[in-house]
């Protein structure tokens, strides 16, 4: 059964970042239940890179590969000194001419196994509990009778571009890989909106300066990144009218984990921040999740929105309320 020929019953929403569509089909036998499409959020599923560059960073790193490897996730290419070499393969390039992002010369990355599941229940291939991310969701689908590759698939895809948190990956400095995450268009389009947002938020503070929703523009000129400004320009478009979907829709978001809500810099841009923390779920504010309660007025459709209190952004995939949740949606009462 093919995915693209179904059309949408319900999207169920975790964290504002994690989706699962319910599909349905029309030629569904009686009594099925409906086929689940799980898209991930950002870092959400497994990416793999081939090389044949003109030059490396270090002469540890290789410089061709005859085959496809890991590059998200494996933590071996996180230890000292071979990190340069990942960063170097991970980053984009932003060509201001076609406003796109491009791979760095020689460097061939995509995205395996679309369609299937087994790239976004475990980041890592190893399997290590680190990397694990949707697989107790699928292994609870499994359990309901769902089969893997067939009425429960995987929509992956490269969470580096345009339509990131440090999650559990404890091991990577921010500023060591600053230049990496300023290159993925998906960082900026992450930053808040003002429809959620009051314009006036300060989201930033340093000795001299505050800056707002509204100063976007200044930001990225003063931490010497004016590309960041004309990818944020680039994607705004993509949501600034935040049209509900029109479909039956079921928001899960954990709270009471204390989440980052704006940053004080002692020295700016190249020190770490001291971070002022709000409600969320650790990478969602609050403020952020709750938008879904505002379309509950513009659509015909259901709104449902079910708190998860104490539930990390991670953590909800295998929470029991999240699985029971679900299970009620899929199968009913």
């Amino acid at each position: 059964m093919g995915l693209c020929p179904c059309s949408y019953r319900a999207a169920l929403l975790l964290g504002g970042l994690l989706f699962l569509l319910l599909l349905a089909d029309p030629v569904l036998p009686a009594g099925r239940p409906p086929p689940v499409v799980l898209v991930p959020g950002d870092l959400g599923n497994q990416l793999e890179a081939k090389l044949d560059k003109p030059k490396v960073v270090h002469y540890l790193c290789s410089k061709k590969t005859d085959s496809y490897f890991t590059l998200w996730l494996n933590l071996e290419l996180l230890l000292p000194v071979i990190i340069d070499c990942w960063i170097d393969n991970i980053r984009l390039m932003y060509n201001r001419t076609s406003r796109a992002t491009q791979f760095p010369d020689g460097v061939d990355v995509h995205v395996p196994g679309f369609g299937k599941t087994f790239s976004l229940e475990f980041l890592d291939p190893s399997k290590s509990s680190m990397g694990s991310y949707f697989h107790t969701m699928v292994e609870s689908l499994v359990g309901w009778g769902y089969v893997r590759g067939e009425d429960v698939r995987g929509a992956p895809y490269d969470w580096r571009r345009a339509p990131r948190d440090n999650n559990r990956i404890q091991v990577i400095s921010p500023l060591k890989i600053r230049e990496q995450q300023r290159s993925a268009v998906s960082t900026s389009w992450l930053l808040p909106y003002n429809y959620t947002w009051s314009p006036e938020k300060v989201f930033v503070r340093t000795p001299t300066t505050n800056y707002t929703l509204r100063d976007y523009h200044q930001f990225f000129q003063d931490i010497g990144f004016e590309d960041g400004w004309l990818m944020r320009q680039d994607t705004e478009r993509l949501v600034e009218t935040m049209v509900p979907p029109g479909v039956q829709l079921h928001c899960l978001y954990g709270t009471g984990v204390p989440t980052p809500d704006s940053f004080y810099y002692d020295s700016f841009p190249d020190r770490d921040p001291k971070i002022s923390f709000g409600d969320g779920d650790g990478t969602v504010n609050l403020q952020s999740a709750l938008h879904c309660q505002t379309w509950r007025n513009h659509q015909e459709q259901e709104v449902s929105l079910q708190e998860l209190p104490g539930s990390e952004h991670i953590e909800m995939l295998s929470n029991a309320t999240t699985l029971a949740y679900l299970k009620r949606v899929l199968l009913g009462p």
